[in-house]
């Protein structure tokens, strides 16, 4: 069957050449991987055997001069010039000059000499011939070779004819030091054991070295000599070496072994392998020390250039695996493409008959139990309404908003929705879910008729809730039937859920509804209410009449939400009525329908909601409404001051005549003037009349009575009455304060 499927999904021949690949691949690097491992391992045991062999032919080298320089300090014990500098005290020139020249002599035939000293101390002079430094005879505290003074000083510490590796200074200022095998003969036969005479031949280092075929710069191995007083030195220049104390008590731990070996260990911070010797006959230990990366360098290039062959290999045969792919499938490419789009087109269709079937089988009364039961059989639909069942209906919170931002996005979401439910509602029970192509996904489940199950299944349809809102940002109010296991219940179940959604309303958005049959259609419209929230709007009291509002609403929260909507109608049409009459009887234009609209019950899912725009509606109703009346009554206030200004002469001019000039109720008058001005109509007139009865009693000399009659009072009596309560004066007495000022 696997081969099949890999046959069908046109990658066999790929899978085969790809797995020749990778198969001569991995062989390539495993054997490369165990070669490296043996080669590494020879060249090891060769670097060993190598370094052995160095490290024994240099101690062998050392033996050899060791004779040498044991002859040539016999032979100038014998000579007979150069004994009497030994032992004279105070020598002749001509002695001396030959003894000089003996010296030389010795250094011409033998190169490997560096220099030789003879001691005399009795005369306390150094007899030195030397092929470069200091040479001449010089008084102990003039020789620069402090180093054969401190030995000569500690000579029981050194044995007769025992190279002692040393350097000594050069004669050139920046040169470095020489590095030489010195070896002392001396004479202490006296009573006191000091030093009668001496003879001390130094061996150049640099000279055995280049015999043996060494250089500096041959490897990056480097060769210490660990002489019999625990001092490291470097044998090419047998200076001090200058190492840490943990590699110190590397090599001290090598050297305490008696026999020669080899180890691999760290050596100033690098993998290095460490060769030592067994001791010498002086007591000498000779460690090599090669860093490991030079022994393993060519296995290292033969791994590198296997591994690049395998990556190579690697690239030809992807290559080659894609070439023959392509090569060899586009003829099945073509079937395998039809094939596929047939079977997206079956799986498609038959998503599509499984909806249609369900969505047709809850719509149906009364039908037959077995057919139906076949056909959804058929259909692959696992309901099984013979068995119990409950209905739960999952309602879109907020599905104007989700439709109007994705509106190609939405079927997407809704599948996701009945995927999340299907999925979480598998755990416990058997379920198949209908889009019913609004807001709505209708769950069927068959819950096996547990009544300790209902809790679990509650929190089944929370926990579908949470994960839509979570994973997919939409909230769902949920609408859940009871149980049931009558086929024939199953359209009433679904209007009863259908109808327990709208419940949402109410119980607001996110809620789980029990669904349970209501009270029926009766219900008593709230008239009183209602003219009290027309009161409170007309008074301009927008939260009051809000509040009303919802009262009203409320009061048909157990009824079906068809009497709710009835009720919201009937407030909206009462409104409109009202507003209309207001447009008609006041002259003002509120632009219901253009700039206002009242909220409509099927625009919101929720009481809030629509509660919230019902009080922004009368908000903004009562602003427009006290903004046309302040306009309009700010203009009946100046055509009112206008008639006093121009007829106050007019003995007639009343709060009747101005009333019957506009064409308005002297009480509308009175009430809109007094509430503007916080005056009367009959106080404005006679304030204006006085005001015109001073001028002229200032600019005249007419008679009071005239004065009364031209600013419009019909008789003097009152006229004086009223100027006196207006002024504090009577007419003639403000007349003589004027004249008096004047």
């Amino acid at each position: 069957m696997r081969l099949n499927r890999i046959r069908r999904n046109g990658k066999l021949y790929v899978r085969i050449l790809l797995g020749l690949t990778l198969s001569i691949v991995l062989v390539l690097i495993a054997s490369n991987f165990i070669f490296y491992l043996i080669f590494t391992g020879v060249l090891q045991d060769e670097a060993v055997e190598n370094d052995l062999a160095n490290l024994r032919q240099t101690g062998k080298a050392v033996a050899n001069t060791t004779e040498s320089a044991q002859t040539v300090a016999f032979q100038i014990y014998r000579n007979s010039a150069i004994t009497k500098m030994l032992y004279y005290s105070k020598p002749d020139a001509f002695d001396t000059q030959a003894a000089m020249l003996d010296l030389r002599n010795y250094l011409s035939t033998m190169p490997f000499i560096q220099s030789i000293y003879v001691y005399n101390p009795a005369s306390g002079y150094y007899y030195i011939a030397a092929q470069n430094g200091q040479e001449g005879i010089w008084r102990e505290s003039e020789v620069q070779d402090a180093g054969i003074l401190d030995i000569l000083g500690r000579y029981r510490d050194y044995k007769p004819f025992t190279p002692i590796p040393r350097t000594i200074k050069s004669a050139a200022a920046n040169a470095p030091d020489l590095g030489v095998y010195t070896y002392l003969c001396y004479d202490a036969i006296n009573f006191n054991r000091e030093i009668n005479s001496a003879v001390i031949v130094n061996l150049s280092a640099s000279w055995i070295n280049r015999e043996l075929g060494k250089t500096e710069t041959a490897s990056a191995g480097r060769t210490y000599l660990l002489d019999d007083h625990d001092v490291v030195r470097s044998v090419d220049d047998l200076m001090s070496a200058k190492l840490g104390e943990s590699d110190l008590a590397l090599l001290q731990s090598f050297v305490a072994k008696p026999e020669s070996g080899f180890a691999v260990a760290e050596f100033e911070g690098a993998k290095s392998l460490i060769t030592y010797t067994a001791p010498t006959p002086y007591e000498w230990h000779y460690v090599r020390i090669t860093p490991y990366g030079e022994i393993t360098q060519k296995t290292k290039d033969i791994r590198g250039k296997t591994l690049q062959v395998a990556g190579a290999i690697l690239a030809v045969g992807l290559l080659l695996s894609w070439l023959m792919s392509r090569y060899l499938y586009v003829p099945i490419n073509r079937i395998e493409k039809r094939m596929s789009d047939l079977e997206s087109e079956k799986r498609n269709s038959s998503y599509t008959l499984r909806q249609n079937t369900l969505r047709k089988l809850i719509q149906i009364q009364d039908f037959d139990p077995a057919f139906q039961l076949e056909k959804l059989r058929s259909a692959g639909i696992a309901f099984d309404f013979t068995q119990p069942y409950q209905l739960a209906l999952l309602r879109i919170d907020g599905f104007d908003r989700v439709r109007s931002q994705s509106p190609k996005d939405l079927l997407t979401y809704k599948f996701a929705i009945m995927n999340i439910a299907a999925e979480i509602s598998s755990k416990l029970y058997g379920a198949d879910t209908v889009d019913l192509e609004d807001d709505c996904i209708l769950m069927l489940i068959n819950t096996g008729g547990k009544e300790q199950d209902a809790e679990a299944l509650l929190a089944m349809l929370k926990e579908i809730q949470d994960a839509c809102a979570e994973f997919l940002r939409i909230g769902l109010t949920v609408s859940l039937t009871p149980a049931t296991k009558s086929p024939h219940e199953l359209h009433a179940m679904y209007k009863l859920a259908r109808e327990a959604t709208d419940r949402r309303f109410f119980r607001g958005c996110g809620a789980i509804i029990e669904a349970t049959p209501g009270p029926g259609d009766r219900h008593s419209f709230s008239v009183g209410k209602e003219k009290k929230m027309l009161d409170a709007l007309v008074a301009g009291k927008a939260e009051e009449a809000a509040a009303l509002y919802r009262d009203i609403l409320l009061e048909t929260a157990d009824s079906p939400f068809r009497v709710t909507q009835s009720a919201a109608n009937h407030v909206a049409v009462t409104l409109g009525n009202m507003l209309a009459e207001i447009e008609r009887n006041g002259s003002l234009q509120l632009g219901i329908g253009a700039e206002l609209s009242i909220p409509g019950i099927d625009q919101f899912e929720t009481l809030d909601g629509l509660t919230e725009a019902m009080g922004r509606f009368f908000g903004q109703l009562s602003a427009k409404v006290f903004e046309k009346r302040s306009n309009k009554q700010e203009d009946l206030i100046r055509k009112i001051n206008a008639l006093i200004e121009t007829r106050y002469d007019d003995s007639n001019l009343s709060l009747n005549s101005i009333s019957e000039e506009l064409k308005m109720s002297t009480y509308h008058v009175s009430r809109v003037y007094r509430q503007h001005t916080f005056t009367t109509i009959v106080d404005m007139i006679n304030n204006v009349r006085i005001e015109k009865a001073k001028a002229i009693l200032m600019s005249s000399d007419d008679p009071v009575a005239e004065v009364a009659e031209r600013t419009g009072f019909t008789n003097s009596s009152y006229f004086h009455r009223m100027f006196k309560k207006l002024t504090g004066v009577t007419p003639v007495e403000f007349r003589k304060a004027q004249g008096g000022q004047q």
